[in-house]
């Protein structure tokens, strides 16, 4: 009997270019947040950034949007509940307070002096008696003239006095307003300064490179400043929040206790971590552009480290200073629109 050989199926293993192994991951990923999935295919794939601008995948973000979700969307939420819990705590709110406890004591005192010119006027003009004043006697109506006289005074000095301390308060609420706005709202400078340093890096990177193709330097630096940065960010922005508005939630009494030298390591420690967040960011960057990494990471010779820290810094500084010099505006005009 003759057995007939068996059709053997072979299967020939495809390469796949790398704008198909892109689109590969991206359908593998799990998922349904579009975020998400697209930070998992960066981090597993900085080599592979080039081909984003190359292929359709549905849901993916622009490196802007992607970079304005992650970075500046968590700070604007954290910053806007840091300002709603500590718009009207602090020093300058015991302050305040105590503002208010004194004129609330000055009125109780001038009324008690009106309440007493009242009487005795009360007593003078329901007795028959002659009027003696302090120690002499005097006609009536020269002891009520002057009992009148003393119940005008202490209502205008009352007046006086209380519209002084009035605009002494609405001085401290604008101070206050400004701290609390001001303090809120550097955390969000800070997410976007990292944001908005894209072009400096780009255009940086591209003096350092002339010969290479680095033109999407910008688009690589947001893609990965953001996958990578999402929970660095958060974590730099509490550090942030903790340091400008501690003493608003009462978290630096032991910082106050120990004194500058806590904060002196305090900002070491942070812009060690941020250098780290830098250096990660850019070891990624020559993947993606292709262009051969420094043989040690940290020093002047990885030119996209120092491209990104540098235009982090000068961008951060910019923003910093025109957000400053706009609250001072704030601070100066707000006492005359305040109701309070």
């Amino acid at each position: 009997m003759e057995i007939e050989p068996q059709n053997e199926s072979v299967f020939e293993q495809v390469e796949l270019s790398p704008a198909e192994q892109f689109q590969l991951q991206w359908k593998q990923q799990p998922g349904f947040i579009s975020f998400v999935k697209q930070k998992n295919v960066i981090d597993q794939n900085a080599e592979l950034l080039p081909y984003a601008g190359m292929v359709s995948l549905p849901g993916w973000a622009s490196p802007r949007a992607f970079a304005f979700q992650g970075l500046v969307v968590v700070a604007v939420l954290l910053s806007f509940f840091n300002w709603y819990k500590t718009r009207d705590h602090g020093k300058l709110q015991n302050k305040i307070v105590a503002l208010q406890a004194e004129v609330q004591e000055e009125a109780k005192r001038q009324q008690g002096i009106i309440d007493a010119a009242q009487a005795e006027t009360k007593r003078i003009l329901g007795s028959s008696k002659p009027v003696v004043w302090k120690g002499k006697t005097v006609p009536r109506e020269e002891a009520l003239q002057q009992l009148e006289s003393a119940i005008e005074d202490s209502t205008k000095s009352l007046q006086v006095y209380t519209e002084r301390k009035l605009w002494e308060e609405k001085g401290l609420r604008a101070e206050q307003r400004f701290w609390a706005i001001f303090y809120s709202g550097t955390p969000v400078v800070f997410s976007l300064a990292l944001l908005l340093a894209a072009g400096l890096v780009a255009s940086g990177v591209r003096r350092d490179y002339p010969k290479s193709n680095v033109r999407g330097a910008g688009d690589y630096y947001l893609y990965l400043a953001t996958a990578y940065g999402l929970w660095p960010n958060l974590g730099f922005l509490l550090a942030l929040h903790f340091a400008l508005s501690g003493n608003a939630y009462d978290l630096t009494g032991f910082s106050d206790t120990v004194g500058p030298l806590f904060w002196i390591l305090f900002w070491i420690g942070f812009y060690f971590l941020l250098l780290r967040y830098f250096a990660v960011v850019s070891r990624d960057m020559y993947k993606a552009m292709q262009v051969r990494s420094p043989l040690t990471e940290w020093s002047l010779g990885n030119k996209v480290l120092v491209r990104i820290n540098n235009g982090f810094l000068l961008m951060f500084v910019t923003l910093e200073v025109g957000f400053l010099s706009l609250m001072y505006l704030f601070y100066l005009i707000s006492p005359h629109f305040s109701k309070n």
